[in-house]
């Protein structure tokens, strides 16, 4: 695996996803891009998925993100050019996760379904997706959709202060062919998550106000995922505390960390190989 060097304090590399990779029908490969914050996208043996993609602007500026932040660089793929998706998963309903222009994009130009919780199908309805192309997931459903099997596990987002409900949000774990794929979702480390083995990739979201850097050790470290991408931090220049993500900080705390812990560049595509994912540049 080839990875690349840099330093984590200066804006992270960024590159531009594939179109014809991205969305490549005969495609034998699972290959994942980070798409900045929480997002990614995949191609899964064909099947093209998306989860908690923000990739369009507010204007014409590339480095005005939709959700009013600039951006620390520009976008590797912006929705309006996705021809075709099968699957948007979005974990919760926020403005950076269920993007207010990158939904809607996506919605008039794929035949995605969206799977999501109730509150989340609330806010698609509202960029007026229709309620056949809505799948509401509940904890404990398993979910045969596009040839995967998607589990939406448990979430606590900020529920102490009142921002949202148990059930409100939820990360998934997606099975199929070659891979289990975990994306837990801006959550607290709750006890059911220690519980969850079997992990090919964990999505690992390591902002503050979720797991944070103690908590995503803890959780790299119980599911043995053999390998970890983490996620939620170096998009946007701020200092809001949801972008302050220290990846550094949870590989310290990673066993085996250089063969299990990538921190991806934007438009960088990892390929899962029997298992084991190579790095491929754009």
């Amino acid at each position: 695996m080839i990875k690349p060097e840099r330093n984590v304090s200066s804006p992270t590399p960024y590159g531009v996803v594939g179109i014809a990779e991205l969305t490549d029908p005969d495609s034998r490969d699972i290959s994942i891009w980070w798409l900045g914050n929480a997002g990614f996208a995949i191609n899964w043996h064909g099947r093209v998925l998306f989860i908690d993609p923000i990739i369009e602007l507010e204007g014409d500026d590339p480095l005005a993100s939709e959700i009013g932040l600039p951006l620390r660089g520009p976008l590797p793929l912006l929705a309006r050019n996705v021809p075709r998706a099968d699957l948007v998963l979005l974990t919760h309903d926020d403005g950076d996760h269920t993007g207010p222009r990158t939904a809607p994009e996506l919605v008039a130009r794929t035949n995605a379904v969206f799977v999501g919780t109730e509150r989340t199908a609330r806010k698609l309805r509202e960029y007026g997706l229709a309620d056949d192309r809505i799948v509401v997931v509940h904890y404990g459903d398993e979910v045969e959709l596009a040839g995967l099997t998607i589990i939406p596990t448990p979430a606590r987002h900020q529920e102490d202060e009142g921002h949202t409900v148990r059930g409100d949000c939820c990360g998934f774990i997606l099975r199929g062919p070659g891979a289990t794929i975990w994306h837990p979702d801006d959550t607290d480390l709750l006890e059911q998550h220690l519980a969850i083995t079997g992990i090919d990739v964990l999505l690992l979201p390591i902002a503050p106000h979720v797991l944070g850097t103690h908590g995503g050790i803890r959780l790299c470290a119980s599911t043995q995922a053999r390998h970890i991408i983490p996620c939620h931090y170096g998009t946007y220049v701020s200092d809001v505390y949801w972008c302050t993500g220290d990846p550094e900080a949870v590989r310290a705390g990673v066993e085996n960390a250089e063969e299990r812990y990538h921190m991806a560049a934007l438009g960088e595509r990892w390929v899962v190989e029997n298992r084991k994912p190579r790095i491929e540049s754009p």
